[in-house]
């Protein structure tokens, strides 16, 4: 019997839309709690039956209209 060969496919974070609570807490460097009540308080859960994914664009358009720039000038 011969085997398959199987391609592994890689995928960076930063190219998917929608990401795991698992992919964003390692996405956006938080623990579990917190990366969940950012992403409800962001306005960037979605739901998918019993899934919850979080959407990546929605949280990169809140940090970077609440981002302070504070220049040293």
């Amino acid at each position: 019997m011969r085997e398959r060969k199987r391609e592994m496919t890689i995928t960076m974070l930063s190219d998917k839309r929608l990401l795991s609570m698992e992919e964003f807490r390692v996405y956006a460097g938080l623990g579990g709690n917190v990366a969940r009540n950012v992403a409800e308080s962001t306005g960037a859960i979605f739901k998918v039956g019993r899934r919850v994914l979080v959407d990546r664009v929605k949280f990169d358009k809140f940090c970077d209209e609440n981002s302070e720039i504070e220049s040293g000038i």
